[in-house]
């Protein structure tokens, strides 16, 4: 499907004169950085709406757990 989408769309553009096409190009360019800028905007609002989500936990009880769930090898372990 998208590959027939995109067909049609060259098709059109060889058409066009070389001033159109650039101009085309220009805004399909502008087009694509502003979506990469609104990515990072977005990673910067999620960085905000997590910040201090781990401020409820119990930090002992987090250390404890951490702990707890290490577990220690029965087996040797040779580095030879």
């Amino acid at each position: 499907m998208d590959s027939i989408v995109v067909r049609n769309y060259i098709s059109v553009i060889d058409r066009l004169d070389l001033d159109s096409k650039l101009a085309l190009l220009s805004a399909l360019t502008d087009s694509i950085k502003s979506s990469l800028m609104s990515k990072k905007a977005n990673k910067s609002e999620l960085l905000n709406e997590l910040y201090g989500s781990w401020s409820d936990v119990d930090e002992s009880n987090l250390i404890d757990d951490i702990y707890e769930g290490r577990s220690i090898p029965d087996r040797d372990i040779s580095f030879d």
